[in-house]
């Protein structure tokens, strides 16, 4: 309360070097009104934007007008001192801000309130609710992201969210402004600064104690204020997450992976222990079917507490949860300025990981088998793949596309797991086509045909090698139901595009949908080149030509190694290889 003062009615108060005047706005009026009535308060929402002067300025007149205000991060005598004093005001509450005011001036020393809230801040709320059971409100002010921490214990505070605010924003500018140039300019150089959405307060401050002329640009006033907010920031995000070199290994991991699900995010960090674990997982479950008896039963315990392991892994920390909470551009920016700069220091660097171990690793130890082989028949209907325990590896409805790309690619990852007990199309999920015979793939031809015919957006990727082998491998029946397929699907891959193609020229069969379809979907005829040869130089001359004249206008050197490939699929193979031309360009 030091800091602050009032002059002509106005507060003020020091924010290091320099002293600031307090503009008055409506969530400190809110916070007023609801502390008098007993209620206790989480202050929450993105960084700079007033949260704490206005919870400050609300204490500061509560002080002037005779009441206590406890902190609730101040040493235990000094606590039960803030209690006795209570007890003779004529009110009191509490307040713990994880980043005050003083932050912005030395954000490198108050940084360490934002690190005690994620260390104790099981100890702090303690501390809230036994001043509220001596009757005393208690209000805590924190930003989005630590809100991960104790979220629980905060579902007791009625929640205000401070919301950026430009008006407000304006006024701090004008206020606090050492050279006054107009309501246009404070205008220019708030919308300036509401583009990005958090730190509105502190940048039209910054910006107005360092604008020495009215001629100044104030793209260049606001970019000055900007690159100060990311760096206090920036000394946030090191002393939170970063502190000593085995954290930023976490951090740094963390930051390169979070994009990917919780569940999956949380194992990238321990990529070593993970893989290992599989590996272990996979030869106690084979185990279990080679033996019996008591010795059975041994590996089971044993799988079980590999499993659990997993578990333990794949469990979610507060600083991923805390990374995954939308943010604005610039603490963005200052999150991967940190990573940078902590990556150098220690020496680390994100872990290279195989996403498909990490699937795996989530499958097996959840015993998620069967939901994983309906989700790939799902994907094959054109369906969401969010089934059972799949769905946890979701993020809003959906299966990110590195993830599903991991599941099924080279091959679908339920046919490295145990069999399920799924049915009907189902039960070859588990199933590499090699190892089923050709009833098998009919069945499977015969499904996805049907689904096809039924409208359904059927996709070709989870069965791909069912259906290359039927085009390869089948009698002509087979071979023909497998063409059908891939004319009648929606999402066919560039190989077996090329299979149809070839098998439909072997024959006889009409090329002209498997042409247009090919033309659209890959436009590389050297995949039909490198299956068949000069063999299929008439459809290798035409899908080429095709294609060119497709990327003619936006990649005009792929358009011409297109053209080489119809030279070389017209027989003149030699002729290309000695020239070469599509080395020589350079796209436009």
């Amino acid at each position: 309360m030091h800091l602050f003062s009032r002059r002509g009615g106005a507060t003020q108060f020091r924010l290091g070097d320099l002293n600031v005047i307090v503009a008055p706005t409506p969530v400190a009026d809110e916070v007023e009104k609801r502390v008098r009535n007993g209620e206790s308060l989480l202050v929450v929402g993105p960084h700079g934007v007033g949260k704490s002067i206005a919870v400050f300025s609300v204490a500061y007149k509560a002080v002037e007008e005779g009441a206590v205000v406890i902190d609730l991060a101040s040493d235990t005598s000094t606590f039960a001192e803030y209690l006795r004093l209570g007890k003779k005001a004529k009110w009191a509450f509490a307040v713990f801000d994880a980043l005050p005011p003083q932050f912005y001036s030395e954000p490198e020393i108050w940084s360490e309130h934002a690190a005690l809230w994620r260390d104790s801040c099981g100890k702090i709320l303690s501390r809230a609710e036994y001043v509220r059971r001596r009757g005393y409100p208690a209000v805590v002010v924190l930003s989005r992201e630590l809100t991960v921490r104790c979220r629980s214990e905060l579902s007791r505070f009625e929640k205000i969210a401070v919301r950026p605010d430009a008006d407000v924003a304006k006024e701090v500018f004008l206020q606090n402004s050492e050279v006054y140039c107009g309501d246009d300019y404070a205008g220019e150089v708030v919308a300036r600064i509401a583009r990005w959405g958090e730190g509105l307060g502190y940048m039209a401050l910054y910006a107005a104690k360092s604008l020495q002329y009215c001629d100044e640009e104030p793209d260049g006033v606001v970019e000055t204020a900007r690159q100060a907010y990311v760096e206090r920031l920036a000394a946030l995000a090191k002393a939170l997450y970063a502190p000593t070199c085995p954290k930023a290994r976490i951090f740094v991991n963390l930051m390169a992976y979070r994009h990917l699900p919780p569940l999956i995010a949380s194992q990238a960090v321990h990529y070593d222990v993970v893989e290992s674990k599989v590996r272990m997982l996979e030869k106690l479950l084979a185990l279990i079917d080679r033996v019996g008896g008591p010795h059975r039963e041994y590996v089971k315990i044993l799988a079980l507490q590999s499993a659990e392991e997993l578990k333990r892994v794949m469990k979610p920390t507060w600083p991923l949860k805390a990374l995954e909470i939308s943010r604005g551009a610039l603490y963005e920016e200052a999150l991967s300025k940190v990573a940078r700069e902590v990556g150098e220091q220690c020496g680390v660097a994100p872990r290279q990981i195989n996403l498909r171990t990490l699937v795996k690793a989530y499958v097996m130890a959840y015993e998620a088998y069967d939901d994983l082989a309906k989700s790939i028949v799902a994907v094959a209907l054109g369906e969401t793949p969010c089934i059972g325990k799949i769905g946890l590896l979701c993020r809003r409805g959906a299966l990110s596309a590195e993830v599903l790309e991991a599941v099924l690619n080279p091959y679908r990852l339920s046919v490295e797991l145990p069999l399920t007990a799924a049915e009907g199309i189902g039960q070859y999920a588990g199933k590499r086509a090699e190892d089923v015979d050709e009833k098998g793939w009919i069945e499977v031809l015969n499904y996805l045909y049907d689904a096809a015919e039924r409208g359904r957006r059927v996709d070709l990727r989870p069965f791909k090698d069912y259906v290359e082998l039927a085009l390869s491998r089948g009698g002509q029946i087979t071979k023909k139901l497998a063409l059908a397929l891939v004319q009648s699907t929606s999402v066919v891959p560039g190989d077996v595009a090329a299979q149809a193609l070839i098998t439909a020229v072997e024959l006889g069969e009409s090329v002209e949908v498997l042409l247009e379809k090919f033309v659209e979907t890959v436009g590389d005829a050297s995949l039909i080149y490198e299956k068949c040869g000069t063999a299929c130089g008439d459809v290798v001359v035409e899908v080429a030509v095709a294609s060119a004249a497709r990327l003619a206008r936006h990649n005009p050197c792929q358009a011409l190694r297109q053209l080489e490939v119809a030279v070389v699929g017209a027989g003149y193979g030699d002729v290309v290889n000695r020239y070469r031309p599509h080395e020589m360009c350079k796209s436009i």
